[in-house]
């Protein structure tokens, strides 16, 4: 397939996706919109009815942890008020969750949930986002699915969930790396360079690059296809940094917090990463 063939194709999967608004949103900028918690119910049109959506990926780990993929919905709240209050579209918030309550999310207490089962119902989304602490393994299945939404034009966040001591492993960010290998070929996870503007294109993180919240610190990797990002890896927990928006934990100062960076740059990180994907 072409690079012109590739963008065509990501222009028709945006608009499939009920995202053409929040493209053009996020060249002009301004103040979001958001619909009121009493309009969550889940329901057939989100896809029509919200300019963006940021579905967890449920999957099973393959060892005891306490943060599976259900970890901290108040994270994912909190970045998503803060991408309302930079783009001016509807975005649909998580309820009944504030910062690390509850520890672990129903799955009504996230915008979206996807299994990687169902090609048709994770080709809805063009953003995804996918954490945990712990090992796990995919299917062939599911392996072939993310290539397809990949390839079409989908992205994936893929995230390591480190709430304990930096040495208790980073197991979820290398069972990431070692699928994304398998599924675009040995050597598809790549450095992503500080000069990417993945770290421009809203606020200016080139200085850093990748915040450290915790965890071991690999840089931020990613897969390509073309000159597109369309994975983000990372291992340094940035989800925990976007769930501590008091600086009581995970970021500098915190009990747990043993990296150089907190709630604000986590946070910053995660919009950068959300314009990127939705404008490429």
């Amino acid at each position: 397939m072409s690079e012109q063939e590739r963008k065509i194709l990501r222009r028709e999967f945006l608009k499939k996706g009920g995202r053409i608004a929040a493209g053009a949103a996020l060249a002009a900028g301004g103040v979001c919109s958001v619909v009121p918690e009493r309009a969550f119910g889940k329901s057939a049109d989100d896809t029509d009815t919200y300019d963006f959506l940021m579905p967890r990926v449920k999957f099973k780990c393959t060892m005891n942890v306490n943060d599976n993929w259900n970890a901290f919905p108040g994270g994912d709240r909190n970045l998503l008020e803060e991408f309302k209050a930079v783009v001016r579209c509807k975005v649909k918030l998580p309820p009944d969750c504030q910062d690390s309550q509850p520890h672990s999310g129903r799955d009504d207490q996230f915008n979206a949930v996807v299994d990687l089962t169902d090609i048709e119902e994770v080709r809805k989304y063009p953003f995804l986002f996918m954490t945990a602490s712990g090992s796990y393994k995919l299917s062939s299945a599911k392996k072939k699915n993310i290539r397809q939404y990949i390839y079409e034009g989908g992205f994936l966040l893929m995230d390591d969930c480190v709430h304990g001591k930096v040495d208790d492993g980073d197991f979820f960010y290398q069972s990431c790396y070692k699928i994304l290998n398998e599924i675009f070929g040995a050597g598809s996870v790549r450095r992503i360079p500080n000069e990417h503007e993945i770290f421009h294109n809203v606020h200016n993180l080139g200085d850093i690059g990748l915040p450290h919240i915790i965890g071991k610190y690999h840089g931020a990797r990613g897969v390509f296809i073309g000159d597109r990002l369309a994975v983000f890896l990372s291992s340094t927990d940035i989800h925990c940094g976007w769930v501590d928006s008091r600086g009581n934990w995970f970021g500098r100062g915190g009990k747990m917090g043993i990296g150089k960076h907190g709630h604000k740059e986590a946070i910053q990180m995660g919009v950068n990463i959300i314009m990127y994907a939705l404008t490429h």
